[in-house]
């Protein structure tokens, strides 16, 4: 694989871009909502700052940044708004994801500039051997981001065992079901291959691919982000996005209270010892989602750092109630909020319509499902098995 040196920007001129970001994010949200999809000058402002740069490994001209930092980008463009943090995250992340892949499939991908790629797994299509490839069929769901990518990353069942398949969206058919209350523009539609080909160097087999011993790793073994395994840095995506959200609602009160008055009164409502209260309540509660969420991260790194052994299911267990804990305590600050800011602020096309409808729909995310998180923990952590739950995504 060639490579080229070039100097790109550090994680905290990155983290500096995205915070800088924040107020078009707010400006754009409601377009975004319109159009489902982000605006061209969102994506356009995304890859000025190199963003999607941001996870690819330095010999390949990218800044190549850790995990802690990748969080941080993702949490701060969420203060913005919560679907353009969301589909950053994924365009950040889905270079990475395809930065461990082989070196022909790289030169490929990567060949025309950065990787912009919507990634989904279920359900899983079927992939049928043909002369230098495959043949591929399936209907994914949730392909979040495929409105601004040319390239998708899904799961299909193999001879052998289940496989990861690059396709190029052009090969397939985006279909238009992503109707929902909130999360509007990140255009998280169904994705739909028939017989495509896909040639063989982007076919590989997916628990290798989504483990530490992926082809990438051992290309660009400088990059230890590389070694971590594939549910690992995508899962806490979800975490990051809430608790930004959360950060928002927080940031957005004083002035969206600032000329309320109670009728009966006549107090100003930020004068009032209840609003205090609730206030404080919220903070607390987002202020405890990102403790969690910066557990997770630290507990991410200790964990899978380079050489380390594989970690407990005990370990697991605890990090994985770390993101599922740290999510439920975002959405609850939210909620708290909210409801302290009282009706007016809900009406249609505001700030905390748009936070309240986003957190309705993020909260039934498999990954922030905290009673399901509780129920498998409590198995592990009493030393039974994970049951029909796949190890390989726990």
């Amino acid at each position: 694989m060639t490579h080229t040196t070039m100097t790109a920007a550090d994680g905290a001129t990155l983290l500096s871009r995205a915070e800088e970001l924040v107020p078009l994010l707010r400006e754009t949200a409601a377009e975004a909502e319109t159009l489902r999809r982000l605006p061209d000058r969102v994506i356009d402002a995304f890859e000025a700052a190199s963003f999607f740069t941001a996870m690819r490994p330095v010999d390949t001209g990218g800044s190549a940044i850790d995990f802690g930092t990748f969080i941080d980008i993702v949490r701060t463009l969420s203060r913005g708004d919560a679907s353009a943090g969301w589909v950053g995250a994924f365009l950040l992340s889905h270079n990475w994801l395809l930065s461990r892949l082989n070196t022909q499939a790289q030169e490929e991908i990567f060949g025309a500039g950065p990787g912009l790629a919507a990634a989904v797994a279920a359900p899983p299509g079927q992939a049928v051997p043909v002369e230098g490839g495959y043949r591929v069929t399936g209907r994914w769901r949730f392909a979040s981001a495929i409105l601004h990518s040319n390239w998708v990353v899904v799961a299909a069942a193999g001879e052998h065992g289940p496989l990861a398949v690059v396709a190029r969206v052009d090969d397939g058919t985006i279909i238009d079901t992503w109707r929902v209350p909130g999360m509007r523009a990140t255009g998280s539609n169904d994705f739909e291959l028939t017989d495509a080909f896909v040639p063989t160097h982007r076919v590989v087999d997916f628990i290798a691919y989504s483990s530490r011993d992926n082809d990438g790793a051992a290309l660009h073994p400088s990059y230890d982000l590389l070694q971590y395994p594939m549910y690992r840095v995508l899962s806490l995506i979800h975490s990051a996005v809430a608790v930004g959200t959360a950060e928002a609602a927080l940031e957005l009160f004083p002035q969206a209270m600032g000329t309320r008055v109670r009728p009966a009164s006549r107090v100003p409502y930020l004068h009032e010892p209840e609003t205090h209260a609730a206030y404080g309540q919220a903070a607390q509660q987002a202020l405890i989602g990102r403790l969690l969420l910066d557990d997770a991260v630290s507990r991410t790194e200790r964990l899978y750092a380079p050489g380390s052994p594989e970690p407990s299911m005990a370990e697991r267990a605890k990090l994985n109630l770390d993101v599922a804990a740290s999510g439920t305590e975002a959405f609850a600050a939210v909620d708290t909020i909210v409801q302290a800011a009282g009706a007016s602020v809900l009406r249609d096309g505001t700030d905390y319509d748009r936070i309240a409808r986003n957190t309705l729909v993020m909260r039934n995310h498999t990954t922030l499902d905290w009673r399901h998180a509780q129920l498998l923990a409590g198995r592990v952590l009493l030393g039974q098995s994970l049951g029909d739950h796949a190890d390989a995504l726990y």
